[in-house]
């Protein structure tokens, strides 16, 4: 759930939406409460480019604010919607089910924008995309979840929005595919002492992500994903103990631009 409250300001308390921008289009990856700012950002450009939205699975969280995305309703937009065919469930219906009545008033199928839904590629699990190589690898999270690598010129990020991974389940695989990425974005949901009553909630402690982070070279941690409740003071804290044991570490906040 969105987090609302003075004592979630500076971290604030959007739920997940990140994007990636080129001259050639826009990636989003998820559509949580955070793409109000996205929106934004199209609404001051003088033409909206083509944007290719990337879904690391479909919790609410991650797709409440696609309904009311902006461009969706402009005729000069060129929207594609992709994500994992693999899953047990059909996604294509999932999302058009979430985005029409009587969940919302305007399906899909009704919006202004060239709208397409493709799946992503199974083969090699990576593609280009307005220059930019993205790859992706399937982590442990109900329902099933992808975590994505966004490979650039200079830049090399991995999203794991959601992911449950144990200190001593950690996937050798997932360790490679961040192998040098110069940012980790990784679930940092639970503490250690609260993990134990979370088991199989899909979600990881910043001892995971620290390991993960050490064992793969990573150049800096960014904490995401954060439990709803958690104050910006509480947060503070966290980001102060995660330090001692990797010091390049952030907590992600509304709005932070990785360079």
């Amino acid at each position: 759930m969105p987090a609302c409250g003075s004592e979630y300001l500076r971290y604030g308390g959007n739920t997940t939406c990140f994007s990636i921008s080129t001259e050639d289009g826009l990636i989003i990856v998820d559509a949580g409460t955070g793409i109000t700012h996205v929106a934004a950002d199209i609404a001051r450009n003088d033409k909206i480019l083509p944007i290719t939205m990337l879904f690391t699975h479909f919790h609410m969280d991650h797709v409440v604010g696609l309904p009311a995305f902006e461009p969706l309703y402009d005729h000069s937009s060129d929207i594609i919607i992709m994500a994992d065919p693999r899953r047990d469930h059909d996604w294509k219906n999932a999302i058009r089910t979430f985005t029409g009545k009587p969940y919302w008033p305007i399906g899909l199928s009704d919006t202004a924008a060239g709208m397409h839904l493709n799946d992503l590629p199974v083969r090699e699990d990576t593609m280009e995309c307005y220059g930019i190589r993205v790859s992706w690898f399937r982590v442990p999270h109900p329902q099933q979840c992808l975590a994505y690598k966004i490979k650039m010129l200079n830049c090399t990020v991995v999203i794991a929005t959601d992911v449950e991974y144990t200190r001593d389940s950690i996937s050798k695989g997932f360790v490679e595919f961040c192998r040098n990425a110069n940012h980790l974005i990784f679930d940092t949901q639970y503490t250690p002492a609260e993990i134990e009553k979370k088991r199989g909630w899909g979600h990881s402690t910043w001892e995971v992500a620290t390991d993960i982070a050490r064992a793969a070279d990573i150049q800096q941690l960014v904490m995401t994903h954060h439990e709803p409740k958690r104050t910006d003071d509480e947060l503070d804290r966290i980001v102060d103990q995660v330090r001692e044991s990797f010091p390049s570490t952030v907590a992600a906040t509304e709005n932070m631009i990785l360079g």
